[in-house]
């Protein structure tokens, strides 16, 4: 449960941190890279890793 937990707040600060790269820093230009792209693909993972965490609560409350 705790693994589950760990797994949402990370998923929720990771789309959080790419959401707000992708709204405010996508006309900063940077050398190297993109910060909007960089902003897509953290939101992308997120919330990919929020999907994750609520699997495993479920599958979690399934086991006797």
């Amino acid at each position: 449960m705790a693994k589950a937990r760990g797994s949402l707040a990370a998923g929720l600060a990771s789309a959080v941190v790419g959401g707000v790269l992708k709204l405010f820093a996508d006309d900063v230009d940077t050398p190297v890279i993109a910060l909007g792209k960089i902003g897509v693909v953290l939101l992308i993972v997120g919330i990919a890793e929020v999907l994750y965490g609520l699997y495993q609560l479920t599958q979690g409350a399934r086991k006797p």
